[in-house]
């Protein structure tokens, strides 16, 4: 419903760059700030990570703290790269060796390169119904792409609240912006 009301309640803009769409327009601000946001909440989580449990996994068949990171780090910045936008700096590479410091580091650029593929996209490139990633055979839109990579992290990051609940550590609180977005 929201895709449709975002592609179809007015023309797309023309070469000026400006949005005809102001609903189209205010979803995608409202998904940068949310974006902002969530981004803001996994360093918090990340944090509160002891150094020395990077590795930690409660059983052998989930990742550990940091792969979990690491995943839906690197699972963002991919679905982002889908729209072949130069942004003026390249899908961050996964760090060599997994520390607090480079998972820091390497969560940031993928949030940082996210919000710039999203910010730079025109109200044509938002209204995209042809957005392949992985096998999959289905196209997806642009507003399911963000969706997905903002559930993803939710789902994994998630994980690491409870593994954090399990080493007797007090996780961030979530938090929203102000007014829904910042």
């Amino acid at each position: 419903m929201i895709q449709g009301l975002a592609a179809s309640a007015t023309p797309l803009a023309g070469a000026s760059g400006a949005w005809s769409n102001g609903f189209a327009e205010q979803l995608r601000d409202d998904f940068l700030g949310h974006w902002r946001s969530t981004g803001e909440y996994s360093l918090d989580v990340l944090e509160a990570v002891p150094a020395d449990e990077i590795d930690f996994k409660p059983v052998d068949e989930v990742f550990t703290f940091g792969e979990q990171l690491e995943h839906f780090a690197n699972s963002n910045a991919g679905y982002f790269a889908r729209f072949g936008k130069d942004v003026g700096q390249a899908r961050p590479g996964r760090p060599e060796k997994r520390t607090k410091e480079t998972l820091r580091d390497f969560l940031t650029a993928t949030f940082d390169y996210v919000e710039a593929v999203l910010s730079s996209l025109t109200e044509e490139e938002f209204s995209r119904r042809d957005v392949r990633f992985g096998s999959s055979t289905k196209a997806h839109t642009a507003q399911d792409i963000f969706l997905r990579a903002y559930m993803h992290t939710a789902h994994h990051r998630g994980q690491i609240v409870t593994y954090l609940r399990l080493k007797g550590v007090m996780p961030a609180r979530w938090r929203f912006p102000p007014n829904g977005v910042s």
